[in-house]
């Protein structure tokens, strides 16, 4: 994905961050059985001391306790919901007995809360939370003993807060590299389709040139109907049959890389025999033995093409003489034209159209091989333009196409 593209995309910590002032994450289920649990045991073990230890009526805590409980329920609902009433439950427990419980509840409030909120909600809880331990810690007769029981209470939620925020990091990491995945696996199937397009396009290519010469020669040496012809037409279909077959397996181990297909298909020719040079030869000759006059000017050196760039040249132009050879007609004239510069390559083809030619009626066209052109040029930096000139005559001109 270009990086462009990577900036207009989101992060999941980005998307949490954006949320409002109440939007929160929902808990692990697992967590708020642990968090219910630890309420009920700190809310048990205050209530026993009370009535044990201090030997005081534990009514108020046990009011205040219930009334918590409701709180920690409402974490089952929504966390800032809950975490909004457990500051409120806190203020009124300055008023009643107990400080064990308070202080856990007040912890796991503010270890809740930088978990699952977004930065405002939790940054204000906690400070309206230290404000608590500081009203808490006034309530104690002696003053030494009630500043040490704020400094203490206030370095446990600071703790609490750096454990939530841990956890809501790792958090964010597991959910952002999900999403990294799944998106890697979507560029993966888009790739995947690209490819397989290129593959019919590649199909495309190798059997409509193949068979239409093929074709053509089995039809003209039927016109001509003597025994040279029909030799001469049997020696270029053998060719033909064996370039087709050649691409075929080329496309096959392709195809087999991209595990469509598993098949032992043998020693398979190189890719480097796409190569322009040969091209505008074997092609060239092919539409000579059609009675087509052919024309072929190299200018620049085409040892400097890469060979990637000189293997769409080669089906470009394969796609060319193919169409040359339907619509030009015996008799017709065509120029084969490739310009290499220093940092770009051209290549024209023109050539004549006998209007009158029965060929160019009995052949039809879905335009499928000129989008495919277009596509090969696009994908090297160029573009190609076709159209019929002032002289009448049929032009195929890719231009732009860089060299490496």
């Amino acid at each position: 994905m270009p990086a462009s593209a990577r900036q207009l995309v989101s992060t999941v910590v980005e998307d949490f961050e954006s949320g409002g002032f109440w939007s929160c994450r929902d808990l692990n289920k697992w967590l708020l059985v642990v968090v219910t649990l630890v309420f009920g045991i700190a809310l048990g073990v205050d209530v026993f001391y009370e009535v044990l230890i201090s030997e005081r009526s534990p009514l108020g805590l046990i009011v205040a306790g219930v009334i918590s409980v409701g709180c920690v329920i409402l974490l089952w609902v929504c966390v800032t919901y809950a975490v909004a009433a457990g500051l409120g439950i806190l203020i009124m427990a300055l008023f009643a007995d107990g400080i064990a419980y308070w202080v856990v509840f007040a912890l796991l409030l503010v270890g809740l809360a930088a978990v699952t909120t977004t930065k405002p909600f939790r940054r204000g809880a906690l400070a309206v939370v230290i404000l608590w331990a500081g009203a808490l810690g006034a309530t104690v007769a002696d003053a030494t003993a009630g500043t040490f029981l704020f400094l203490g209470v206030s370095l446990g939620l600071l703790v609490a807060y750096g454990i939530g925020a841990s956890f809501r990091q790792a958090t964010h990491a597991r959910l952002q590299s999900a999403r990294d995945l799944e998106e890697a696996q979507e560029l993966h199937r888009r790739a995947k389709a690209a490819e397989r397009k290129s593959i019919a396009r590649d199909l495309h290519d190798i059997v409509a040139h193949d068979i239409t010469i093929i074709a053509m020669q089995s039809r003209a040496a039927r016109m001509q109907d003597t025994d040279e012809a029909y030799r001469e037409a049997v020696t270029i279909i053998g060719d033909s049959s064996r370039a087709a077959l050649n691409d075929l397996r080329r496309m096959l181990a392709l195809l087999k890389d991209e595990k469509i297909v598993d098949d032992d298909t043998g020693p398979l020719s190189s890719a480097s025999e796409l190569d322009i040079r040969r091209g505008v030869e074997a092609f060239a000759d092919r539409l000579e033995s059609l009675g087509i006059t052919t024309h072929r000017v190299c200018g620049g050196d085409l040892d400097t093409i890469s060979r990637s760039v000189s293997a769409a040249l080669y089906r470009m132009l394969q796609e060319c003489t193919t169409n040359v050879a339907k619509y030009g007609g015996e008799g017709a004239t065509c120029w084969i034209t490739i310009d290499v510069g220093s940092e770009y390559v051209e290549m024209r083809v023109t050539n004549t159209v006998q209007k009158t030619s029965p060929r160019a009626v009995s052949w039809g066209t879905s335009e499928t091989g000129l989008i495919g052109v277009g596509d090969r040029a696009q994908a090297f930096g160029g573009a190609c333009d076709a159209g019929s000139d002032a002289q009448g005559r049929w032009h195929v001109r890719i231009t732009g196409v860089k060299k490496a």
